[in-house]
């Protein structure tokens, strides 16, 4: 780890860089999950819960849930961008579980395992129009 020199306490953001390979977007979008039972375990409920997704990316995604899914959970993800498409089907792995301080509800972390390449560009691009289209306008 590095330490910033007295001098460089204050970088502007807009010098940092990306350090990831996708960019992430924070808008409300509706997703469907549910568990996928492990090896020896029951068959997985049929019902699937609904949540909205506070951050989205190609690679995974983050949401709140009254449930505490515990680390290396495998869900089967439904994200849906329009009534006017098909939702993208994919799994995921739960990768950090944060609980809100003073409530029930936990954030989930999930990273993307089992996705097509395409489904994962479609994300990618409603992303980045996402991005775009929040851009100030000058007049």
């Amino acid at each position: 780890m590095h330490k910033l020199k007295s001098n460089q306490d204050s970088i502007p953001m807009c010098e940092v860089s990306e350090r990831r390979k996708y960019q992430r977007v924070e808008k409300p979008i509706i997703i469907r999950f549910r568990i996928r039972p492990q090896k020896g375990q029951a068959i997985a409920s049929s019902d699937w819960d609904m949540v909205g997704v506070n951050d989205l990316g190609a690679r995974g995604l983050f949401f709140n849930s009254s449930y505490n899914i515990e680390i290396g959970t495998v869900l089967e993800l439904k994200i849906g961008f329009s009534t006017t498409t098909a939702p993208v089907k994919c799994m995921g792995i739960v990768t950090r579980v944060k609980k809100h301080q003073d409530t029930s509800i936990f954030g989930i972390a999930t990273a993307f395992t089992e996705i097509e390449e395409h489904e994962k560009e479609m994300i990618d691009r409603f992303v980045n129009a996402t991005l775009s289209s929040n851009l100030p306008h000058t007049f």
